[in-house]
């Protein structure tokens, strides 16, 4: 009898015993991605997304509002490590160091500032795009959702990751998308609505939900929790 060729997502035991399921199991264990094509990271802050991206991608463009942050990354870039004080309690502060990740690219990453709801057509279209805790911060949410496809190649990747946390600080609250109750009352949430806007040029490939936390001292930390969602480009 001639070895199961079916791959590994069929059902039945038996596949994994065939010289096809090594091989898969082999690419998902141990596979990396070969670098192509172009990045963009929107909201980049200090950088560290788009060095990250820089392992997987032959050119990765990091964007954000703030000059001093663009600075900073253009720093990292230049001599690969930065001093910063990191706060320990009143005024005790202790200097520490940060460092490149390993096995990024600084050479392929530019940095620039910009603004994610006005986007120059200069800068071309990419085959990822990542906007990270950036959507909840933007003066226009919706503009933005509807204007990014037009920086994306077809079946290119948007990432978007967002805890949705709306302020009128940044966000006119008549600019809001979600986070507030609709004319009959029934509150809306800021998914659905992103969904809605995105699923004219997109197709929902995954979601799910991303911890993180942001130190501001040795003994106070702020949990949050992201909604991450990706999207194909159609």
């Amino acid at each position: 009898m001639a070895p199961a060729v079916r791959s590994t997502t069929a059902s039945g035991s038996a596949v994994y015993e065939s010289e096809r399921a090594v091989h898969e199991y082999l690419q998902f264990h141990y596979g990396e991605p070969s670098a192509h094509g172009r990045a963009l990271d929107i909201g980049c802050a200090v950088g560290r997304a788009s060095f990250e991206l820089s392992k997987f991608y032959d050119e990765t463009v990091g964007i954000d509002f703030s000059q001093h942050f663009v600075d900073a990354a253009k720093q990292m870039k230049q001599r690969g490590e930065m001093q910063y004080e990191a706060h320990i309690q009143g005024d005790i502060h202790e200097v520490r160091h940060a460092k490149l990740p390993e096995g990024s690219k600084p050479a392929s990453v530019v940095f620039q500032q910009g603004d994610a709801c006005n986007l120059s057509p200069s800068l071309g279209k990419f085959d990822a795009v990542f906007a990270s805790n950036l959507l909840c911060r933007l003066p226009e949410p919706q503009k933005f959702l509807t204007e990014i496809g037009g920086f994306i190649n077809s079946g290119g990747i948007l990432a978007l990751v967002s805890p949705y946390s709306w302020l009128e600080e940044y966000t006119a609250k008549d600019k809001w998308i979600g986070g507030e109750h609709d004319g009959e009352g029934k509150p809306v949430d800021s998914f659905s609505v992103v969904e809605k806007l995105l699923s004219v040029d997109f197709e929902l490939v995954e979601r799910q939900d991303y911890p993180f936390m942001i130190r501001e001292h040795e003994r106070k930390f702020q949990w949050d929790v992201s909604n991450g969602t990706f999207w194909q480009r159609k």
